[in-house]
């Protein structure tokens, strides 16, 4: 970077041409994996922290799966998690968040999205009404890793990137994520009518940095309180720092849910891999799963209110007297008792009386 910083001086000094320079190839398998995730835990007050601290925490969480209060089933002793990597280190320092601002590392929520998510929460686990009322993880549809930004999550952290002279495509190992990125010089997004999942994603060079603007985004990426008119702009910058590791930094601003914008920076590492396919099973077996459930728990529903509404039938008061009985037909000119000799039964069966 400093030898092509230095010729581009000199050739602007002697008023000749600048040589160009060759954009850099993003391609190959590279990680994110890290302790340090995008929101700054309770254990850490600042951004940087020290090496003792960083032991203590590492001999804490590493090899271990991480701490989920609302988990009461073992969800978390289940899964499979890649936590034998330290906290993230970025130029030197040992870093608590990805987050850089705000400076207390935590997503700025507005008031309304933070209302929104309690309430959505709640209604979670009530609301078994069809497959869009549940959460996208459960549909095996979230792109938290492919992102814009691209986030770790503790597990399956891996990436494989496709650079061509017109694209770089990022696979992500979780979820199975495919983001495109256009690097065309004339590229331009598409209307505000056209929404994309992860939106569309457009790459310019600034020098030997791929600077990447992503706009169009859906709904459900923006954020639950998102109408029709609002959208999200991501502004993503990835370098590399040494053939094995990438710079990456993020700048999201997204009004609808969040009070201002929100920066963060973390670091991809080089690892061998290959990458594995990613089998959610919350949507191949627990999502029907859910769906069914919730129908038995319907049926079960229909069943207990037509009980109650029968026997509340049956209660006699002055609003709900007895049915008067009707007096018995007069009988027949032959009864069964004196039928005479062979003659069949002929008179109907009075029916017993519903209780």
């Amino acid at each position: 970077m400093v030898v092509r910083g230095a010729k581009l001086v000199l050739a602007v000094w002697l008023g000749v041409a600048a040589p160009a320079v060759a954009a850099p190839n993003f391609s190959g398998l590279w990680s994110n994996n890290s302790l340090t995730q995008l929101e700054r835990p309770d254990d850490f007050k600042t951004l940087v922290v020290t090496e003792a601290d960083a032991l203590t925490y590492e001999k804490k969480h590493l090899g271990k799966p991480p701490e989920i209060p609302n988990d009461t089933i073992g969800g978390a002793d289940s899964e499979w998690w890649d936590t034998d990597i330290g906290l993230m280190r970025i130029r030197g320092q040992i870093r608590s968040s990805e987050l850089v601002s705000p400076a207390d590392g935590q997503l700025p929520f507005t008031a309304k999205a933070t209302a929104s998510q309690k309430a959505r929460s709640k209604r979670r686990k009530v609301d078994f009404d069809n497959p869009e009322s549940r959460d996208r993880s459960e549909r095996c549809l979230a792109t938290d890793a492919a992102g814009p930004p691209m986030l770790n999550g503790g597990y399956n952290d891996n990436y494989q990137f496709v650079q061509t002279p017109g694209q770089l495509a990022m696979l992500a190992e979780h979820m199975a994520a495919l983001r495109i990125v256009r690097l065309a010089p004339d590229a331009r997004h598409p209307p505000p009518s056209l929404r994309f999942a992860m939106g569309d994603s457009i790459g310019r060079w600034d020098g030997d940095v791929l600077v990447i603007e992503t706009t169009n985004f859906i709904a459900t990426d923006i954020g639950y309180e998102a109408g029709p008119a609002d959208d999200m702009r991501v502004v993503e910058r990835l370098s590399r720092t040494s053939p094995t590791e990438l710079h990456y930094e993020f700048w999201v601003h997204a009004p609808a849910e969040f009070t201002q914008p929100w920066q963060g920076e973390l670091t991809f590492h080089a690892t061998k891999g290959p990458l594995y396919e990613f089998a959610c099973h919350e949507g191949n077996y627990a999502l029907p799963s859910t769906l069914s459930a919730g129908r038995q728990a319907e049926a079960r529903a229909r069943a207990a209110f037509a009980k109650v509404s029968a026997g509340t039938s049956g209660l006699r008061g002055p609003l709900n007297p007895r049915p008067a009985v009707a007096s018995p037909p007069p009988a027949p000119a032959w009864s069964p008792a004196r039928r005479p000799e062979g003659a069949a039964r002929t008179s109907p069966r009075t029916p017993r009386p519903a209780r």
